[in-house]
């Protein structure tokens, strides 16, 4: 029996590998931080994966590509499952297609975002209506941003 310390080869050695650092999610409004309602217009573009990203609101909306905000896919057959291999694949490849027209690179995602933030509506009022509400409170307060 050996009283010699063991020695680990090279390939036994555990792997010097850093962690993983990415910014996985962005805010995208137009009003500035400290007006009031501010979080109900914000856009987030969030990190989905294989270097694409989302544009989305309220968690599930998500922009796409026509500029247009969607709740997901919705499959000609309504609420019932897919039944048939056709029905099947006719569903993935619908799927398939929304998600690719609901993701992006990172540039176009926030320039699409970016677009869209002056006329994220909150009830009736839009981004773009509310900086203007707000920017004319302050400057009816004596204040400027």
């Amino acid at each position: 029996m050996s009283t010699a310390p063991e020695q680990q080869t090279p390939a036994a050695a555990p792997q010097k590998r850093r962690p993983v650092v990415r910014a996985t999610r962005f805010s995208v409004n137009l009003l500035p931080e400290e007006a009031p309602g501010r979080d109900a217009f914000t856009i987030t573009v969030e990190y989905s994966g294989s270097g694409r990203y989302r544009v989305i609101r309220d968690e599930l909306c998500s922009l796409g590509a026509d500029g247009k905000w969607s709740w997901g896919y919705q499959w000609p057959g309504g609420d019932r499952e897919p039944v048939t291999d056709a029905e099947r694949d006719d569903y993935h490849a619908g799927r398939d297609a929304w998600v690719a027209s609901h993701q992006f690179d990172l540039e176009t995602a926030l320039h699409l975002a970016e677009q869209a933030a002056p006329h994220v509506r909150v009830m009736r009022t839009t981004a773009a209506q509310a900086l203007a509400d707000y920017l004319a409170e302050m400057e009816r307060m004596g204040r400027s941003d």
